[in-house]
C-alpha cells in the first residue's frame, strides 16, 4: 500500500486516543514510572500515557509479545495427553513506539511468522494488534545509533500509523490497512499535509545526528564468517560480561526461549520462558556436554546472532541500534565499539 502523509493536530490527538481506546482490550503505550523511566503498560482505563515524550522506553514493547514466561497450553491429562491451547485473542493497540523498536517488530516477524515455522501465539498476538509509531525528532540517548542501522528516526514499514512530530502536531502516515481504517474512522481529525511540513521534516531527519556514514553491516558479517575478529576481542568481552542478562532482556529483537512443564501430579501446563545465548546452559546437550564450554563463547554467541547469522538468514543485522544493551551493560560492553573495532581492524 503506498504511504500517505497527513496533518494531526496537537488538539486532536488526545481526541484519536480516546477514540482508539473504545475499540481495544488493551492500550499499550509510554508512561513515567519507578523514577520518571519510561515504560510501556497498558493505559485504556487510567489515561496515564505519555502523548509525546522524549527519549525511549527502558524495555520495549517485545515484552507483550514474548512475554517472559508465557503459558502455551493447558496439560488436562499428562497421562493421556489431554491438551488444550492457551489462546490470546486480546485487541492491542500498541501506540507511541519508537522506529527502532517498530524495525525490531520487522525482524521478530521474520523469525516468528514468515520463517520455517510459524509461532501460532506469537501470530495471534501480531495479527490483533495496531502499532502506531512515533517517529523522533532528537536522538533518544547519546549511545544510540540507529540512524545507522536504518532503524530511525523515521520508521520505513512495520507500522500502521506513524506521527512524526512538526510544528503544531504530527505528520501522520499510513501503512497499512489497519491504519488506514483508523485514519477513515477518524477522518475529522486529520486533514492534508501541507509543504511546510514535508521541509519540516526534512530538515529534522538532516540534523538529527553527526555526519557519519552507514554502518556497512554486510562488511562486518563477512569478517565475522571468516572467523578473522581478532581473538584477543572475544577475549576482552568475555572478561567484562557477568552474565547479568540485561542485554538480551532488553533487546527488542531477541527471540530465543525454552520450554518446560509445570505438573502436579496429572494436570499442569507447558510454558515457555524467555532464555539467552549468554547462558552457559543454553546450549547444553541431554547428556550433560556443550559445545560452547568458554565463558566468552556464550556472550560471543550474542554478536554472531546479530551481526552475522541473522544477516546471512535475511539480509540485515538483527541489531537495530537502540543502545539499550549498551545502557545496561555494567561491564561497558558496547556492540557499536565491536562494530567499529571490526570494520577498522577488518
Amino acid at each position: 500500500m503506498a504511504k500517505q502523509r497527513l496533518f494531526l493536530a496537537k488538539k486532536n490527538l488526545q481526541e484519536l486516543v480516546r477514540g482508539l481506546k473504545i475499540s481495544c482490550d488493551e492500550f499499550i503505550a509510554p508512561r513515567r514510572e519507578h523514577l520518571a523511566d519510561v515504560i510501556f503498560t497498558d493505559a485504556k482505563q487510567d489515561n496515564g500515557e505519555l502523548l509525546d515524550y522524549e527519549g525511549n522506553s527502558i524495555v520495549s514493547p517485545r515484552s507483550f509479545l514474548l512475554p517472559h514466561t508465557e503459558p502455551l497450553f493447558e496439560i488436562k491429562s499428562a497421562k493421556n495427553c489431554a491438551l488444550k491451547p492457551i489462546e490470546d485473542k486480546k485487541r492491542r493497540i500498541f501506540y507511541g513506539v519508537r522506529p527502532c523498536d517498530i524495525k525490531a517488530l520487522v525482524l521478530m516477524k521474520e523469525f516468528f511468522i514468515k520463517g520455517d515455522f510459524t509461532d501460532i501465539p506469537y501470530k495471534q498476538k501480531i495479527d490483533n494488534s495496531i502499532f502506531i509509531s512515533l517517529a523522533c525528532g532528537k536522538r533518544c540517548m547519546e549511545r544510540a545509533f540507529c540512524h545507522l542501522m536504518g532503524a530511525g528516526p523515521i520508521a520505513k514499514e512495520g507500522f500502521d500509523l506513524q506521527l512524526i512530530p512538526v510544528s503544531g502536531g504530527y505528520a501522520a502516515e499510513v501503512g497499512s490497512k489497519k491504519g488506514s481504517e483508523i485514519v477513515k474512522k477518524h477522518k475529522k481529525l486529520f486533514s492534508k499535509a501541507a509543504a511546510q511540513v514535508e521541509l519540516e521534516i526534512k530538515t529534522m531527519l538532516k540534523h538529527f545526528a553527526e555526519k557519519v556514514r552507514k554502518i556497512d553491516f554486510k562488511k562486518v558479517a563477512k569478517i565475522m564468517k571468516a572467523d578473522k575478529v581478532a581473538p584477543e576481542v572475544w577475549d576482552d568481552i568475555g572478561l567484562r560480561c557477568v552474565v547479568c542478562s540485561g542485554c538480551i532482556t532488553l533487546c527488542p529483537t531477541c527471540s530465543c526461549f525454552s520450554v518446560a512443564d509445570r505438573l502436579d501430579g496429572d494436570r499442569g501446563v507447558r510454558f515457555r520462558y524467555c532464555d539467552g545465548c549468554p547462558y552457559a546452559g543454553f546450549t547444553r546437550m541431554a547428556g550433560g556436554s556443550t559445545p560452547f564450554p568458554l565463558h566468552k563463547d556464550h556472550i560471543r554467541r550474542f554478536f554472531e546472532h546479530k551481526l552475522n547469522i541473522d544477516v546471512e538468514r535475511y539480509g540485515t543485522p538483527s541489531c537495530v541500534g537502540c543502545g539499550r544493551c549498551i545502557q545496561t551493560c555494567p561491564g561497558n560492553i558496547s556492540i557499536k565499539k565491536f562494530i567499529d573495532t571490526v570494520i577498522s581492524e577488518g
